[in-house]
């Protein structure tokens, strides 16, 4: 059996959660390893708690201060194009060689079909 690759989502709306529910009912590949929000609130972070997945309310700065970023090989940003410049670097700065898959307008780094390049 493959290994499955430990991915965390930033942004828990909707195009976030729906991507975590995706990889936790459909994924072959991936497996889900957080999910990061800013609102301690919102239903996303609530549904991940409750499907035992590990999330923070800081952002990206609650995510690499815990453990689990040490297993995050990919991280897909459901944000927005402004917050996804400043959650690169700071995802950068501790993993650099993390895959980072931008799902926002901001057009950072190569374009991705995940199908063929991840």
């Amino acid at each position: 059996m493959t290994k499955k690759v430990k991915a965390a989502i930033i942004g828990s709306g909707n195009i976030g959660t729906d991507l975590m529910m995706k990889i936790m009912r459909q994924g072959q590949f991936l497996e889900m390893g957080a999910l990061v929000g800013i609102d301690a609130q919102s239903d996303g972070l609530e549904r991940a708690k409750k499907n035992g997945v590990f999330t923070t309310s800081e952002g990206v700065v609650g995510l690499t201060k815990d453990p689990v970023m040490s297993d995050i090989e990919v991280v897909f940003d459901a944000t927005s194009a402004g917050a996804h410049i400043e959650n690169d670097r700071v995802i950068r700065s501790i993993k650099p060689d993390v895959k980072m898959v931008d799902l926002t307008p901001a057009a950072i780094g190569p374009y991705c079909v995940p199908v063929v390049n991840l």
